[in-house]
């Protein structure tokens, strides 16, 4: 229910080029059957600036450049997508993303796949073109303990409406995070960073009380 605006603009009343040029979508499940290259995958990101029938000009290929550079996935630029590891995809699609020169990207559980050396590498890399590129990140993700270490704001969900909304401190709780799983939960700070961090507990087992 409910409007959604950009910039004061209608999201609704915009066309699809112009939204695509102000936000990104990265997926959670990417479906390219045939064996582009990843060059190739990231030139897609253009397309908003294209017209029918037209072919990439000088400066598309130099921000498809820039933006495999700082995904550090220049170097397979010329190997198909079909080959790289799950790391390697995600990089492509976010460098493909950033062809499209947005001012926003949403991300849908972008670690998902990913073992936990890329996951840090996903949440580095998407903090530092935040901070360095002044892009609005917005992510979807079950994986709270991350989301604590690396968002700057939480908005936690129950039942498809907002349940709490704040800073990872204020939203990252103990009361919250187990009215909103119905699930029992020892929430205390990482000892390096000071992030809150949840622990799943059995059933059986008894809260150990916090002093």
């Amino acid at each position: 229910r409910g409007r959604v605006f950009i910039d004061g603009e209608e999201l609704k009343r915009m066309k699809r080029s112009d939204i695509a040029k102000k936000i990104a979508v990265v997926p959670q499940e990417h479906q390219i059957n045939f064996p582009f290259t990843s060059l190739e995958v990231v030139l897609m990101g253009r397309s908003p600036y294209l017209g029918r029938l037209q072919f990439e000009r000088i400066y598309d290929f130099e921000v498809a450049e820039r933006a495999m550079t700082l995904t550090n996935t220049l170097h397979f630029a010329r190997r198909p997508i079909s080959e790289l590891s799950g790391g390697e995809r995600q990089r492509v699609f976010i460098a493909r993303a950033l062809a499209q020169e947005p001012e926003i990207i949403l991300f849908d559980e972008p670690t998902s796949n990913l073992d936990i050396n890329h996951q840090v590498e996903f949440y580095e890399l998407i903090s530092q073109l935040n901070q360095g590129k002044n892009l609005t990140i917005l992510a979807v993700s079950h994986d709270i303990n991350l989301a604590s270490e690396y968002c700057r704001k939480i908005l936690l969900l129950k039942a498809g409406r907002i349940f709490k909304m704040g800073s990872p401190r204020e939203v990252v709780a103990e009361e919250h995070i187990s009215r909103a799983y119905e699930s029992r939960v020892l929430v205390d700070e990482n000892p390096v960073t000071g992030a809150p961090r949840i622990t799943l507990l059995r059933k059986d087992m008894s809260v150990p009380h916090q002093g």
